[in-house]
């Protein structure tokens, strides 16, 4: 597009603004919906994008090279309990059969509703993010292999402002992007602010867990912990996403801004649900080690372990029974893979399925959602046992995060691996499942392995 491309070039976003208004004159328009125009521009990373902007999404597969970043909101939908997927599935089902889009550039990109949702459908006063939520971006950026393209997404009939709110987003995020702050300060030293106390009740937890577990009241049940840490500067989100992005390349990396003014990111391991075409793919991941030591004897080891093996076949096991009454095919591994992640190795298992006609994203999500790996089995033996105890989530620690577009493709990762930032504050969150043969001291360390990754692009601690 431009022979020496600089994201903060005026010229090139006077282009971009000229393209832009010269397809929507051309463009026959409703007076009602969503109308998306599709252009391409030059290779932009957003990864790097340094601070924080009202109204942000973003989502990263670096593996699979591909790449989103939301800002704006052209529509949005927020719903909780009990109905949140009809109320999410009907309202989204109204924008599909209003929605047009022009790819004036013929690039295959679609536009994309984005969002996510928490563990349990109770509305909480207290929530930095809704229970679930789906929005439509004024901008969107979006890189899908060799190809880059930006979207805006106007409600019907666009008028001026919003070409202009679209046009100041875009600006905005190209004078970021220009600025390099990577080499800026880091957060500095770290000081954990640990809670004893808080720490006890969870190994009395899950003490009760493994007695009720033995008692035949549940098979598994998923505990989480939350620590604190304190900086000497703000934390850098675009510090963090591309620390993350280069010591895990294979997870999904995510970062959405929260009602209280921080941030919500992560690099997860897990995809809940994907859905292309019709073929469905789910992730099976529970049974986890951790430490040093030659990579194929660890292996062999953890392949081994009949503790963590009974609680990856539970997890297998609840994703199959939840596809096989939507899928027309479904194929299930017969024995787990080890999946690495720094000193992390967990038994992983994907399944892959072709959906029933008729069968959406959300009824996946619905369905799967909550796994055993997340949550406990039988599901609600497990929910009502966490409830009795208190549990509490926050944000979508647990719950999922991610896209999908109004053919009906997309894909959701479980928000793990991730760290609520406000200021110089944040908190991580991990959690372990327990089983019977659970020992809740060595759970209690499986969490703070867990923590590792997060604390790893945070910083050093004190």
């Amino acid at each position: 597009m431009l022979k020496r491309f600089r994201p903060d070039d005026p010229a090139f976003l006077e282009q971009i603004e000229s393209r832009l208004r010269t397809v929507l004159q051309h463009t026959g328009m409703a007076d009602s919906g969503l109308l998306s125009i599709t252009l391409s521009a030059p290779e932009i990373s957003c990864a790097s994008l340094p601070g924080t902007f009202h109204k942000l999404f973003y989502w990263s597969r670096p593996a699979a090279q591909h790449e989103i970043l939301g800002l704006g909101l052209a529509a949005t939908i927020c719903a909780d309990g009990e109905n949140r997927w009809s109320k999410l599935a009907t309202e989204f089902d109204g924008w599909r059969r209003h929605w047009r889009h022009v790819d004036a550039d013929h690039t295959g990109l679609h536009p994309l509703a984005l969002g996510g949702f928490a563990f349990t459908a109770q509305p909480d006063s207290h929530a930095t993010l809704p229970s679930a939520q789906l929005n439509v971006p004024e901008l969107l950026l979006r890189r899908q292999g060799e190809i880059c393209a930006l979207t805006f997404t106007f409600s019907a009939p666009p008028d001026e402002s919003a070409i202009a709110s679209s046009m100041a987003h875009l600006r905005q995020l190209m004078t970021a992007l220009s600025q390099n702050n990577q080499s800026a300060h880091a957060s500095g030293p770290l000081q954990r602010r640990d809670h004893a106390q808080a720490d006890q009740a969870w190994l009395e937890r899950a003490a009760q867990a493994v007695r009720d577990i033995r008692s035949g009241r549940l098979d598994k049940v998923v505990l989480s912990r939350r620590v604190s840490f304190h900086a000497e500067r703000d934390f850098l989100p675009s510090r963090i996403m591309a620390d993350l992005e280069q010591h895990y390349p294979s997870c999904t990396l995510f970062a959405t801004d929260t009602a209280d003014g921080g941030v919500f990111l992560g690099a997860s391991p897990e995809t809940l649900v994907r859905l292309q075409d019709g073929d469905v793919y789910c992730d099976a991941l529970a049974g986890t080690a951790w430490g040093e030591g030659r990579a194929t004897a660890a292996d062999r080891k953890l392949l081994a372990d009949v503790k963590n093996g009974r609680e990856h076949r539970l997890v297998v096991q609840a994703i199959a029974e939840a596809l096989r009454p939507v899928c027309a095919r479904l194929e299930v591994p017969d024995a787990p893979q080890i999946q690495r992640l720094g000193q992390l190795r967990h038994l992983w298992s994907s399944l892959h399925g072709r959906v029933k006609a008729g069968i959406g994203l959300l009824d996946l999500l619905q369905r799967v959602h909550p796994t055993p790996a997340v949550g406990g089995y039988p599901r609600q033996a497990a929910l009502d046992w966490l409830t009795r105890q208190g549990e509490q989530r926050e944000g979508w620690y647990t719950g999922a995060i991610g896209w999908l577009d109004a053919a009906g493709n997309g894909e959701f990762a479980v928000a793990l691996r991730c760290a609520h930032l406000q200021g110089r504050e944040a908190h991580l969150y991990a959690g372990a499942g327990i089983v019977a043969g659970s020992e809740p001291q060595r759970e209690l360390a499986e969490t703070e392995a867990k923590f590792a990754a997060m604390l790893q692009a945070l910083g050093k601690t004190t």
